[in-house]
């Protein structure tokens, strides 16, 4: 049975990890080469719409999440219930018996590690952050910006560019971006590109505020996991006990639901 969950969990996650040129692993659409698109905005939160578009600019994924900076610590929070997931349409299934459909993730890379806490748990699971990862998010790194036009975006105008910037392997990355003025110049929205697929991040609600340091801690009094089967075996299996929940299997053949389409960027009145 903790083999089978394990599956579900590794499936589900991989879903809203690194998918595009400008995400980083272990968290959605979060990386050192994004977070060089805020320039100067070192302290903000904000919601933001993460989509994944096929090659004909449909929706496979759309999640919502809620996003915070602080420097260079990072706090990612999601709900699975809301995640829509063409792909995958009944992935929520598999873990919200579990308690696992709501996960915050907290990268520091001053302390060389990424926090995965799971708010119904009450538990989290402390990862090494990659080498490469944490130099790119200390070290400042080249970026070109090249204007390519004037467009209205998520309410305001903005001032589009390609943007071109080296990944945690030192690769050239491209992505269009968004900036607008009047948010001290904030990436509103920022779209990369890999192969047939399109990941597409717009910022809205943005509070310029400095986040409270909590914020990019584990809570007091959580559980600390060596790892993600010792989660599994520890308190994931006490939350279906105490719960009276259980996973069941896939079926083997689904109708996928039809998601909702808000496809590429296009001009916002």
């Amino acid at each position: 049975m903790r083999t089978w969950l394990a599956v579900i969990w590794l499936v589900v996650a991989g879903v809203v990890s690194a998918r595009a040129q400008f995400d980083g692993p272990g968290s959605p659409g979060v990386s050192a080469s994004l977070i060089r698109l805020f320039g100067t905005n070192l302290a903000f939160s904000a919601q933001v719409e993460y989509q994944l578009l096929d090659r004909a600019n449909k929706e496979l994924i759309g999640l919502p999440m809620s996003f915070a900076r602080s420097g260079n610590q990072l706090r990612v929070e999601i709900d699975l219930a809301r995640m829509r997931n063409r792909g995958q349409p009944d992935a929520l299934a598999q873990v919200k018996p579990l308690g696992m459909d709501q996960l915050v993730t907290i990268l520091r890379p001053d302390q060389r590690v990424t926090y995965q806490v799971f708010p119904k748990l009450k538990a989290f699971v402390k990862l090494p952050m990659p080498s490469t990862e944490i130099e790119a998010f200390l070290k400042p790194a080249k970026m070109e910006r090249t204007p390519i036009g004037q467009e209205k975006m998520q309410g305001f105008a903005c001032t589009k560019y390609r943007v071109t910037a080296l990944d945690e392997q030192g690769k050239p990355r491209e992505a269009t971006v968004w900036n607008a003025p009047e948010q001290r110049d904030f990436p509103v929205c920022v779209a990369t590109r890999e192969a047939t697929e399109t990941v597409i991040m717009r910022f809205s609600q943005l509070q310029f505020v400095r986040p409270e340091p909590v914020k990019f801690e584990p809570p007091v009094g959580f559980t600390e996991c060596a790892d993600m089967p010792a989660l599994m075996a520890g308190p994931a299996t006490k939350y279906m006990s105490a719960n009276k929940t259980a996973t069941k299997a896939p079926a083997k053949s689904s109708t996928p639901t039809k998601p909702k389409t808000n496809s590429a960027p296009t001009k916002k009145k």
